[in-house]
């Protein structure tokens, strides 16, 4: 997902390419 939620690899990841 987009937000970054605790456990959430994903979320993770796709905050980093938002922001990049």
């Amino acid at each position: 997902g987009i937000a970054v939620k605790s456990g959430d690899a994903v979320s993770v990841g796709d905050t980093l390419m938002t922001l990049a």
